[in-house]
């Protein structure tokens, strides 16, 4: 269930960052007006918090599974500074916004079927595949 719930809540920050990115574009004419952005979800740590699930063995000749960590390490990006600025003096790129909604738009859209493909194999499970 713990995947429900950070599907979820990746899909909320997500809408979240649809509405400052569309405030962003809004106040593009604005002067003095800096664009603005989220804070991401760190979800490294939400996935620490995850206990695995372990499976069930039916059978003596069933082998136990592992599970092996990565072995890179993940890396902070830090933001791109603007240097672009437009007349009214702010500092909002408009194609740099549009960028940002499109790649949200495509988050969104994949922790949506995430969610969904799994709320589908839960039905399987319970034998409700239809509905």
């Amino acid at each position: 269930m713990s995947l429900f719930r950070m599907a979820r809540q990746q899909m909320n920050w997500l809408g979240d960052r649809q509405t400052v990115l569309a405030q962003n574009i809004a106040n593009a004419d604005t002067p003095n007006y800096r664009a603005k952005d989220l804070k991401a979800v760190n979800f490294e740590r939400e996935l620490r918090d995850i206990q695995p699930v372990k499976m069930q063995a039916t059978s003596g000749t069933h082998l136990q599974g592992t599970v092996r960590k990565p072995d890179h390490r993940v890396e902070e990006l830090r933001p791109r500074e603007v240097y672009e600025t437009n007349p009214n003096d702010n500092g909002i790129a408009l194609e740099e916004q549009m960028m940002k909604v499109s790649d949200t738009q495509m988050k969104y859209q994949l922790a949506s079927n995430i969610y969904n493909k799994n709320m589908m194999m839960l039905r399987t499970a319970v034998g409700r595949s239809g509905q």
